[in-house]
């Protein structure tokens, strides 16, 4: 029989396990890195799965022309949250230290930074780019980075010509023969391509990581601001966002069905493909399999920014702890990848 005491024993507990429920739920700004897409699907079923509602979070998802833009977003403090390129935060950190955010949860283990092209503009080798027209947007992470990649590719990158264009359009310049390649996240361009009617077996890439530059890829990014006045929303909406990527890289399909709720538009089979290229070949490494979703190697992570810095020119030196915190990784069962 339950006594007095018990129940006033339990009440703190209690309490403070409804305390998030309790309270208004914070209102935060999210910015992606891409459209409303099989790479982002992870964070609406983390919504519909009510995991940001019990984190005490009311999340406004936003699209955006890549993780140049949604890093400014963040580093502006416009936006206490988003997902981009730690490659792109830490230039931008460098050269902003007074407004630097961090990344506090590492999604991608291996960069889809690319250069796509057909076989007709015989780019057999990342050096071949030099001397060619390349397509870009001026806010996606891959333009962002293209001189570190050019700085130890070899590539004289002066010799480049230039054709901008918003980040959806990028496709269609390869396929018009306007350029010879185009940058950026190789599931972007290939399944951008593959809708756009290219064969498959024709798209070629010129990996950024595969030529000297040992970089991570898109991460979850919180503001400065969220992180000096309010750190445990930043701990509740990693955690949030974590249990969504786990639970998108064990049901895909899931996934997708919530971002077609949010998106009628969407191409069911062709986002689900996307998200499954993601989960094969940026999420699942031997890194992430040993260590956990979320997490940096600390030799690994300091020998990328150590390059990346030279390879942008940086003259403000940066440490790894500008870039990248881990005090916010949530607990491992919500960092395993599904078996």
């Amino acid at each position: 029989m339950t006594t007095r005491r018990s129940l006033l024993l339990a009440t703190p507990a209690i309490l403070a396990a409804g305390t998030v429920r309790a309270q208004a739920p914070l209102e935060v700004k999210v910015s992606l890195a891409a459209p409303f897409d099989g790479s982002n699907a992870a964070f609406f079923l983390a919504e519909e799965r009510g995991w940001f509602r019990e984190a005490g979070l009311r999340c406004s998802f936003d699209s955006s022309g890549g993780s140049g833009e949604a890093v400014t977003r963040v580093g502006s403090g416009t936006y206490e949250f988003g997902i981009g390129d730690i490659n792109v935060l830490l230039e931008f950190n460098a050269r902003n230290p007074a407004s630097a955010a961090r990344c506090v949860y590492m999604v991608y283990y291996r960069s889809p930074l690319s250069a796509a092209s057909f076989p007709r503009a015989g780019i057999n080798a990342a050096r071949d780019l030099a001397g060619k027209r390349i397509g870009a947007a001026l806010t996606d992470g891959a333009f962002r980075i293209f001189p570190a990649f050019a700085a130890t590719a070899g590539i004289d990158a002066s010799t480049v010509r230039w054709q901008y264009g918003d980040l959806r359009l990028r496709e269609a310049f390869l396929m018009r023969g306007d350029v010879d390649a185009i940058l950026g996240f190789d599931s972007t361009m290939y399944f951008g391509l593959v809708r756009a009617g290219a064969r498959p077996e024709d798209i070629r890439f010129q990996y950024f990581a595969d030529s000297g530059l040992p970089l991570y890829g898109n991460g979850i990014l919180a503001s400065k601001r969220m992180l000096e006045t309010n750190p445990e929303a930043v701990r509740r909406f990693t955690a949030a966002a974590a249990r969504g990527w786990q639970a998108a890289a064990a049901d895909p399909v899931a996934a997708i069905a919530a971002l077609r709720r949010r998106e009628p538009l969407t191409d069911v089979a062709l986002e689900t493909e996307k998200l499954r290229w993601l989960i094969t070949k940026q999420m699942t490494t031997e890194e992430s399999r040993a260590d956990g979703m979320g997490g940096v190697r600390a030799d690994r992570f300091a020998t990328s920014v150590a390059t990346v810095s030279r390879a942008f020119g940086l003259t403000t030196p940066i440490a790894p702890g500008d870039v990248f915190d881990p005090s916010f990784l949530p607990s491992m069962d919500i960092r395993r990848l599904p078996a």
